[in-house]
This record gives structure tokens, C-alpha cells and sequence, in this order.
């Protein structure tokens, strides 16, 4: 079992072209095992390639260089800013690629981010100043803002696989990623099992696991701490269809979505299915976000369970909108259809949303057996206006303020069967309220709510009797579309 002997240079470079060439002797020799030996070692990009599994046992360490000069431009960059044209890890072409062991892969994350308006405010800085000379956005006026800022060249993805049959990710630990952390960009055969992704909650865009226009997909067993959405299903405009994936017995982290799909959808993405998963803290712990004009269909959800309590506002707990952005609005709009969602119980403040705009739709959703549990509740009229987010059903303007547990506009065929709403004071632990209402993340407790909201929805079932209202308004609100 071969194994790079570090110990021959200190140099960045030097380790990594060590590295390197023990992986293409492997290769060339038809495959087989490297062996990262026990160490913290500091590299720049290498390349995986056919045949290769590389192993890091417990106490061993590859940590990418802060210096981002050193790092070879290896892909295109792409308009979304978080897909740069520098990596740590790169596998492009190529099949049964493995990256097995105890060990730690770290992505030096702070080395490429600028310090948070808290950290700031800390040290001392004037940061009204501050952010006048930097020209930032409003949001980091706040004392309390507490994202880090990412650097305009950042290695992000991480770790980028491209076209690669037959990966395997297996027990290592991810940690620190400086932006997205593993990109499988048209990946055919996936099995990740029991890996950990540890990354900071308010990196800039630290998403997990993104797969972008992958099939045959199969995670299960991970724990995942993550800035940005954990696992998230896309088709950009340079990939394919994302089909036949599973997720499953995943503990999740998150302050975006814990799951989902989207939000770039230009080709279909279906046959998906998640379940078991256990989610300790969420924006949303589920979501379908369609930007562009391609299909998402045949979506199972269940046996899920957690907290959706974050600093982050505008939360929900299951969250589906046909909308566009970055696009222009031609009145174009994606295909979204038969989701179940089963099984479900999760402590919350925010709503179910169900949104298309007038001329699209949403069809065939079922809700069966799903309990939401309000330690508080956050009062739309006033949290949506607040804040500014591009996913926040921007096209529908009633929904994205309607104060119901659930809202749906222009769903055909939704059955809500024996969803249960605990409010506050019903029996949810009070205790919980503080948690769920955080500085960033004020909420307003006593403001009447619907049980559910329905604008534009055809042919609809509701077998709920605790689906209820809170302060005595009525509980079920239907609407015509067109009429407010």
C-alpha cells in the first residue's frame, strides 16, 4: 500500500507534487490504496484519478493551503460565484474513485474569509465606518450580523468530481470548508456512507453535499454541519437530469435548507426519495426551490424529525415555490409535481408554504400524518417585509405574508390528511420559545393564525381535525385565484 513520504520537503508544493505522483503511479499500475500517513499536512489541489482510493486514518490530516496563488486554475469559472475555478480535491473523468478512513480533509475556510460585523464590533471597529469604506451591504450594518465574508478567490467547491462513475466517500471527516464543500457535477453512482461534514454555520455559502445533475445516488448515515443548505439536488445550466437518489439516516445542521432541490432546475430532477433524517436545526428542513423552467417530480418525504430554530429569519418548515430569478419573467415557469410529504414532526416557528404564481402550478402533494410543533410563532406581515430574500415566494405576494400554519396557491390535487398543529400554549414546551426567538430572529407570539391558507388550489382534500386556528380566526381560509 503505497504511501507519500511527507517528511521529504516542507514545501506546499513539494508535498502535494509528492502526493501526486504516488496517485499516478497507482493509477498508471492499474489501481489501488494510498495511504495518507498520521499528520497534518498542508497541500494545494491534487488530482484523484481511475482506480485510486485514498485512505486517511484516524490522526491523519490534509489541510489545504491558505495561500490561494498556489492553487491551479482547474475548471471554468461559472456566473454563481461559489463555483470557482480553484479546488483542494479534483476527480474529473475518470471511475472508482474512493476517499475511505478516520481521518480529516480541512479546507482552511477562515483563511479565505474577511471577519464577521460581531467580530468586528468586538475588536473595537467602528463598523458604520467600517462598512462605508468596504462598500457592504446593508445587512452587515447590524453589530450582531454574524456571517463571515467571503474573499472575491476562495477554493470553492472544495472537493469537485466531474463525470466520475463509481465515487465512493466513506467515515472521513470534512471539515472547514472555505465555500461549497463536495460538487458532483454529472456523477454517475454515488454511495457516501458515514462521513461527517463539519463545517462553520456562518461560513459563506458552506453548503454540504451538492449534486448537480447526478443519478443513481445513494447517501446514507451522515452528520452534517453546514452555513449554507446540507444536501441540496441541482441541474445548472451545464449539467444534466438529476435522477434515482436516496437520502437517508442523516443528522443534519444547517442555516438554509437541512434538504432540497434547486434552485437552479433546468433539466428534470426526479425520482427522489429522503428518509429518517433528524435534523437539530434548519431555516427549512425541506425545500423545493425552482428558479428555472425544468421539471421536478416524484419526491417522497418521510420519517423526518428535528428543530427548526436558527438566528437566521424567515423561517420555514417545508417550503415548495415555482418562481424565477435571475431570469427574466416571461411568464415561464417550471413543472413541480406529485410530492409526498409523511411522517413528519418537527418544532417550528415558521409556516408549510405551498406557492405558484398565476399561470403555473403545483400538482398532486399529499401531507399525511405531519405535526408541526410552534414554540412561537413568526408573524409573516411583519418578517417578510423586513428582510429581503430571493427565496421567499417573491411571485406571490398574498402567500408569502398569509399568517396560516400551511399556505398553497394554485396547488391541484392537495390532500392534507391528519396534519396537527400544536401553538404555543397547547402543550409545546415554553421553554423552547426562548431558543426559537434570538436577536437576529425576534418573533411575535399572539398574532392570530390560520390553520391553513388556500388561494387558487383545485381539488383539495383536508382530513385534519387539529389542523386549527390560533386567537379565534377561522380556520381554513380558501381563495379564488385572482381575489385577494
Amino acid at each position: 500500500m503505497p504511501s507519500p513520504d511527507f517528511s521529504l520537503s516542507s514545501s506546499v508544493l513539494d508535498r502535494t507534487r509528492i502526493l501526486q505522483s504516488v496517485i499516478d503511479e497507482v493509477h498508471a499500475a492499474g489501481g489501488g490504496t494510498v495511504r495518507i500517513p498520521v499528520g497534518t499536512w498542508e497541500l494545494t489541489t491534487f488530482f484523484l484519478k481511475s482506480g485510486v482510493t485514498l485512505e486517511l486514518p484516524a490522526n491523519a490530516t490534509l489541510k489545504a493551503c491558505g495561500d490561494i496563488s498556489l492553487y491551479p486554475s482547474t475548471t471554468t469559472l461559472d456566473a454563481n460565484k461559489d463555483r470557482q475555478p480553484y479546488h483542494f480535491v479534483v476527480a474529473k473523468d475518470c471511475e472508482n474513485i474512493s476517499i475511505i478512513g478516520d481521518g480529516v480533509i480541512d479546507g482552511n475556510g477562515e483563511a479565505f474569509w474577511n471577519e464577521s460585523s460581531r467580530s468586528l464590533v468586538k475588536k473595537g471597529v467602528d463598523l458604520q465606518a467600517f462598512c462605508d469604506e468596504h462598500n457592504l451591504p446593508p445587512a452587515y450594518r447590524n453589530e450582531n450580523h454574524p456571517w463571515f465574508r467571503e474573499k472575491s478567490a476562495r477554493p470553492s467547491p472544495m472537493m469537485e468530481f466531474k463525470r466520475v462513475r463509481h465515487l465512493r466517500l466513506r467515515g472521513v471527516t470534512i471539515a472547514n470548508s472555505p465555500g461549497w464543500t463536495v460538487h458532483c457535477h454529472d456523477c454517475d453512482d454515488l454511495h457516501i456512507h458515514g462521513i461527517t461534514i463539519a463545517n462553520c454555520l456562518y461560513g459563506p455559502n458552506t453548503d454540504g453535499l451538492d449534486l448537480n445533475g447526478c443519478r443513481d445516488v445513494r447517501i446514507s448515515d451522515c452528520d452534517l454541519t453546514c452555513g449554507d443548505d446540507a444536501i441540496i439536488l441541482k441541474t445548472m445550466a451545464d449539467s444534466r437530469s438529476c435522477e434515482r437518489v436516496t437520502v437517508s439516516n442523516c443528522i443534519i445542521s444547517s442555516n438554509c435548507a437541512a434538504l432540497g432541490l434547486g434552485a437552479e432546475n433546468n433539466h428534470p430532477i426526479r425520482d427522489i426519495c429522503f428518509t429518517g433524517c433528524v435534523i437539530r436545526q434548519a431555516l427549512r428542513a425541506f425545500q423545493i426551490e425552482m428558479w428555472d423552467t425544468g421539471t421536478i417530480e416524484n419526491v417522497v418525504v418521510s420519517n423526518l424529525t428535528g428543530t427548526c430554530h436558527t438566528e437566521i429569519p424567515l423561517q420555514r418548515a417545508i417550503y415548495v415555490n415555482v418562481g424565477c430569478n435571475r431570469r427574466e419573467n416571461d411568464g415561464t415557469w417550471g413543472i413541480c409535481r406529485n410530492l409526498q410529504f409523511s411522517n413528519i414532526s418537527l418544532n417550528t416557528r415558521g409556516r408549510c408554504l405551498f406557492t405558484a404564481p398565476d399561470g403555473a402550478k403545483i400538482e398532486n402533494v399529499v401531507m399525511r400524518d405531519v405535526h408541526l410543533i410552534y414554540d412561537a410563532v413568526e408573524n409573516p406581515a411583519v418578517t417578510v417585509p423586513k428582510y429581503s430574500s430571493s427565496q421567499m415566494s417573491n411571485h406571490c405576494p398574498e402567500a408569502r405574508i398569509a399568517p396560516a400554519a400551511v399556505v398553497a396557491q394554485n396547488c391541484d390535487r392537495l390532500q392534507l390528511l391528519n396534519v396537527m398543529i400544536t401553538w404555543p400554549g397547547e402543550g409545546s414546551n415554553p421553554s423552547r420559545a426562548e431558543e426559537a426567538n434570538q436577536e437576529l430572529n425576534p418573533h411575535l407570539d399572539d398574532e392570530p393564525m390560520h390553520g391553513a391558507w388556500l388561494r387558487g388550489c383545485e381539488r383539495v382534500v383536508i382530513e385534519s381535525p387539529f389542523l386549527h386556528a390560533y386567537k379565534n380566526v377561522e380556520a381554513i381560509v380558501k381563495t379564488p385565484a385572482g381575489e385577494k
